[in-house]
């Protein structure tokens, strides 16, 4: 199962769905970047 829900992308800057890309990883549907909850919360 794939989780989809709404993160603002550290790389992008865009608020979209990101999808789990792993345990703590998630992936941009907007720009591909993959990154951590550490790596939102930083920005």
């Amino acid at each position: 199962m794939t989780l989809v829900v709404d993160i603002g992308c550290p790389n992008c800057g865009r608020k979209r769905p990101v999808r789990k890309a792993g345990i703590g990883r998630y992936r941009c549907s907007n720009c591909g970047a993959e990154f951590t909850q550490k790596d939102v919360l930083r920005r």
